[in-house]
């Protein structure tokens, strides 16, 4: 099993509801995976995710996630990664407590 940290959080408004706040998460693995970065977003049978490659992380249809997460700052170590440069846990938790004053929350996963 893997192990996933929910590095980023947010919401946004739905027009259609009313303006309840549908929300957006990005966890990142740093185990040697095939797919460290994990998107979803939604609640309940709305909710909708996936796991993916440092590159496909970067193509411009995530970049609206890293926007509502308020994440820009994932998308350096997210690019070095993608280069092949593990990412620097111990780093990326102290800035994500830096950033929201607490440790993110984490949990086991079987895919990767």
């Amino acid at each position: 099993m893997t192990h996933y940290f929910n590095l980023a959080h947010g919401t946004k408004p739905l027009e259609f509801s009313g303006g309840y706040l549908w929300p957006y998460d990005i966890d990142v693995c740093f185990e040697p995976v095939s797919h460290p970065i994990a998107f979803s977003e939604g609640v309940g049978h709305g909710a909708a995710g996936c796991a993916v490659s440092a590159s496909e992380a970067l193509e411009p249809k995530w970049k609206e996630h890293f926007k509502i997460t308020n994440s820009f700052w994932l998308i350096p170590h997210i690019e070095n990664l993608a280069k092949g440069i593990p990412l620097p846990q111990e780093e990326i938790l102290v800035q994500f407590q830096d950033f929201n004053g607490k440790q993110p929350t984490s949990y086991e996963s079987k895919f990767a």
